[in-house]
């Protein structure tokens, strides 16, 4: 078969029956072999009986969420291409053959674009404003920012890409991140993208609302931007967090030796601190990373020869340094003549950074299931 429309189904009796019969008269004028799944959600309206009398196969996805249905209807699929759209008749499916086209054309992916900037169009009240002068320009160009995402309108529900590749993917959104989670995964696997202009037109439902919740679905997604990019939230943060520790302990060298009193103790403290900061930021970062790359949202060689590379022995013999430096500092203090006060300052900053370093190596090689550690 060559194409499969797909639409998640909550309640939608209304506009449903309009949907699926603009996918009919398109598949008619494009003369391919096409079928349509409704990916029901729980429906109890009728759209299920208004669905089959309509000729569409209605598939009954138990779990809850926008994605959860699409996930579900999408593996019960046959086409060789997926295009989805929202049953609310807010996108137009007369406009099938464009999407189809650009597949067919060796286009993995292919995502519509409801805004000026792609060439899309809203049309007047489609759209609540939050979402479109706020959320999703905001999260397109975050989107764009952390992983070069070459689309403008991250969160429109229009698209079409290749099944064979989408189940490569693996996809586990359940909710509305399942939109976003959609494209990184496509882009990260090197995944040929397209874009066309789209009309957002407004939701032909009366009696029934949206299923989008702004605040919850907007947290959600921004935490999963944040937590899917180490690169922002946690290197570069380290990196800085270095760099300040190295110029506190240089201002504590420039200090006059004459007055090594409060300030001195506060530079040498405070560049420990700040590197026991950068330490751990970037541990988390290198967690975050391993997991991003096992939800297939990150390809990085970098972590790649990280992990290769890691092995727990060398952590404990990092340690073994380290206390041996511990034991002689304080063992040949007399001959280095340091004063108690820095003396004490350095032996907790080894013995804090000796406790760190094991915990978090222990970690890792227990995410990793390094069997050779």
């Amino acid at each position: 078969m060559d194409l499969s429309v797909v639409m998640p189904c909550l309640n939608e009796v209304e506009t449903l029956g309009t949907c699926i019969s603009k996918c009919i008269n398109s598949f008619e004028r494009m003369g391919i072999n096409a079928e349509i799944i409704i990916a029901d959600n729980g429906s109890q309206d009728g759209s299920l009986e208004l669905a089959k009398s309509k000729g569409a196969r209605v598939v009954t996805v138990a779990e809850k969420g926008y994605g959860k249905a699409l996930i579900g209807g999408i593996k019960e699929a046959k086409g060789k291409y997926i295009i989805m759209g929202d049953a609310d008749d807010s996108y137009d499916f007369n406009k099938i053959d464009e999407f189809y086209q650009k597949l067919v054309t060796g286009y993995d992916i292919v995502q519509g674009c409801r805004f000026s900037i792609g060439g899309g169009k809203i049309e007047d009240k489609a759209m609540p404003l939050t979402h479109k002068y706020i959320g999703n320009p905001l999260f397109s160009t975050i989107s764009k920012f952390f992983f070069s995402l070459p689309f403008n309108d991250v969160y429109c529900g229009y698209r079409g890409f290749n099944k064979e590749k989408f189940l490569e993917l693996n996809h586990f959104s359940g909710g509305m991140v399942f939109a976003i989670e959609n494209l990184i995964k496509f882009k990260v696997s090197g995944a040929k993208c397209g874009e066309i202009p789209v009309t957002l037109h407004k939701d032909g439902r009366k009696k029934n609302k949206s299923h989008l919740n702004t605040i919850s679905d907007g947290w959600k997604t921004l935490r999963f931007l944040v937590l899917t990019c180490p690169k922002w939230l946690y290197f570069f943060p380290a990196l800085i967090l270095l760099l300040t520790s190295f110029i506190n302990l240089f201002e504590f060298f420039s200090i006059d030796q004459g007055y090594k009193s409060y300030n001195s103790i506060k530079q040498l403290i405070t560049s420990q601190i700040f590197f026991l900061l950068s330490f751990q930021i970037f541990m988390f970062g290198l967690f975050s990373s391993l997991f991003a790359q096992k939800l297939k949202l990150l390809k990085s060689k970098t972590i790649n020869i990280f992990f290769k590379i890691f092995k727990l022995r060398y952590a404990f013999f990092i340690l073994f340094i380290l206390i041996c430096a511990l034991i002689s500092i304080n063992f040949f203090n007399n001959n280095i003549n340091l004063d108690l006060v820095y003396l004490n300052i350095i032996n907790y900053f080894i013995i804090f950074f000796s406790v760190l370093l094991i915990l978090n190596s222990l970690y890792v090689s227990l995410i990793t299931l390094d069997e050779t550690s």
